[in-house]
């Protein structure tokens, strides 16, 4: 028997890390009251940000053009961390719009989504509602963005941590809740998100004619500097404010902390850093070097941090950088003003303070309470954000409060990934793939070329015949809205490759798990390979090699994973290889 102990599953979660792993201002008073007021029906105010409702917004459009916005998003291995593309476009439709009783015709309507947001089956869109009526408005505002929460079930995340921002004096944008219908299809609750454009930086910073950048993936450095994106005077394109930037972290401690704030308002950057720590922002600038923008305002000549993607919220840990939380710095600025002791001094005393006047668990409780009143949302979707706040007293997890304190102390190793300032390959070599399988008696098989071009095959039926792990597992992944049906397929290689193997993981919303065929999209639909690096530990290592570009899954038969309910299917897909990134590791 082949002593292979293996993890009865890679849950969503985990092979979202693992993906992931390869790869001042005016503030306003308003935005500081209760996130939510008791719901009132049928009230309509002037307010776009209103929180005492759920916007009700029904879109009509043509059933051909919804099916392709749909249909459209990035190709999953080309949407990593480490090969972003900018010039990617969704197509622009037309929509009639009714929100809140207001009827607007011709408002330019696109998908959105990068990643962990991108869905089929509940897209997340954005309105625009002067593109084909200049200057028109709906209540001061030109655009919606809409995010499907569709790593947030709670519906929690976004406002709530976009309130957190505000109270600690930052600026950030303002936040509701939406009820989404399109073509009389109910699509549920979104977060509607303020959009970082000129007139949230008018209204924030009393001008708009400086450099915005936003930044996925992106730090300081000659070459990291390219992956910030310029949303704003892109026609004269002058990026030297970064390259200035970068050129500062390179000095001595001493030339650095002089030079530093003349680039950087670095009370209030420490601010926006403890505030990402507090809320557990891991996808964030501090934590993942991700979702943040920057305005480089011209009336004090200093950037300014914009927090953004705040759905990852509320989560303990990071998931794929070990012992990086919960104090974060894989940001190159937040690991050098850490490694200085009077600015890792004012970080600790940022934190303490935020946790002695902003984060009063009572309160935080409240407004969960308030957002399920309001949405009818189940109260099980709460549970991770309520452990995140008070802890776990019968499963002995701590609170964030406590884990704070435990690590500001000394009593956590901490370890810092920083990205290397070099050129990243960014070729999107792909290979092919074919596999067919079945739950009866866990048969199958995968084909696929490596990246040396060699043809591989791994048979799910010697796993199943000639030891004891289930080459053929289901789960029903409930953390995401909606669910996500997992199959883990594990294949020993055949002759001569025999005993190397690996385990295919396919992806499927839980609305498209049904006979027919699907394409690929983004991570809702997708597949990835992992090959098994080292069988004898537990749970077992792998590495992922490759994630889905194009193709297909073809389902004759959706089962979900008891005795007697067979799954079947085949599978003809394009493969990206995965580049990873070799972090600058740093432990305390």
């Amino acid at each position: 028997m082949w002593p292979y102990k293996f993890p009865l599953l890679i849950s969503i979660g985990t092979a979202m890390s693992i993906i992931l792993s390869a790869c001042g201002g005016k503030t306003s008073t308003k935005d500081d009251e209760a996130f939510f007021a008791p719901a009132t029906k049928g009230t309509v105010t002037e307010d776009a940000f209103d929180r005492e409702r759920l916007l009700q917004i029904s879109l009509q459009m043509p059933a051909n053009d919804f099916a392709r916005l749909r249909s459209e998003g990035r190709p999953l291995n080309t949407a990593l961390g480490a090969c972003q593309s900018s010039d990617f476009e969704y197509s622009d439709f037309k929509a009639l719009a009714n929100i809140d009783g207001q009827t607007l015709e011709n408002v330019a309507i696109r998908k959105k989504g990068f990643l962990g947001s991108l869905s089929r089956t509940r897209p997340s869109i954005k309105l625009n509602f002067d593109t084909h009526e200049e200057g028109r408005t709906f209540k001061t505002l030109k655009r919606m963005t809409l995010n499907n929460d569709r790593q947030d079930p709670s519906h929690t995340h976004q406002c709530m941590a976009y309130d957190l921002f505000r109270a600690a004096g930052l600026v950030a944008p303002r936040c509701n809740l939406a009820h989404v219908y399109i073509n009389g299809e109910d699509l549920g609750i979104y977060s509607h998100v303020e959009s970082i454009k000129k007139p949230f930086l008018e209204r924030n910073f009393g001008n708009k004619s400086g450099n915005l950048y936003e930044a996925q993936v992106a730090d300081f450095g000659s070459q990291l500097n390219q992956r910030f994106e310029l949303k704003t005077n892109k026609k004269t394109n002058n990026r030297s404010d970064l390259d200035d930037l970068a050129n500062v972290l390179k000095l001595t401690d001493d030339e650095f902390l002089t030079q530093i704030r003349q680039h950087i308002d670095v009370d209030e950057f420490i601010n926006f850093w403890s505030v990402e720590t507090l809320i557990g922002h891991w996808d964030s600038a501090t934590g993942n070097t991700n979702n943040y923008y920057m305005y480089h305002n011209p009336d004090d000549g200093l950037f300014h941090f914009i927090p953004w993607g705040t759905d990852s919220t509320f989560t303990k840990g990071h998931p794929f950088k070990p012992n990086s939380a919960p104090l974060y710095k894989n940001l190159s600025l937040a690991k050098r003003l850490y490694d200085i002791a009077e600015t890792r001094n004012q970080y600790f005393s940022t934190i303490n303070e935020l946790l002695t006047e902003n984060w009063v668990e009572e309160d935080l409780i409240s407004q969960l309470e308030k957002i399920q009143q309001l949405t009818l949302n189940s109260k099980d979707n709460y549970n991770e954000v309520n452990e995140f706040i008070n802890g776990n007293d019968e499963l002995g997890e701590k609170s964030q409060r406590e884990l704070l304190t435990s690590a500001i102390a000394g009593e956590v190793n901490q370890t810092a990934y920083i990205l290397p300032d070099q050129a990243i390959n960014c070729s999107n070599d792909t290979t092919s793939l074919t596999a067919e399988f079945s739950s009866n008696g866990d048969q199958g098989s995968f084909s696929f070329t490596d990246a040396e071009g060699i043809q591989r095959t791994a048979s799910m039926t010697i796993v199943s015949n000639y030891t004891n792990v289930d080459s053929f597992v289901y789960q029903l992944d409930q953390t995401t809205s909606p669910s996500v049906v997992g199959l883990t397929f594990i294949g020993a290689a055949t002759p001569p490759y025999y005993p190397d193997s690996y385990v295919l993981q396919v992806f499927v919303e839980k609305p498209d798990y049904k006979k027919g065929q699907l394409s690929l999209h983004g991570i809702s639909t997708n597949i990835m390979l992992f090959k098994v690096i080292d069988k004898d530990s537990t749970p077992a290592k792998i590495e992922l090699i490759s994630a889905g570009h194009s193709g297909s899954i073809k389902l004759s038969e959706t089962g979900v994973g008891v005795e007697g309910s067979i799954i079947e299917g085949e599978i003809n897909a394009q493969m990206g290889l995965i580049k990873t990134i070799d972090y600058i590791k740093t432990d305390y």
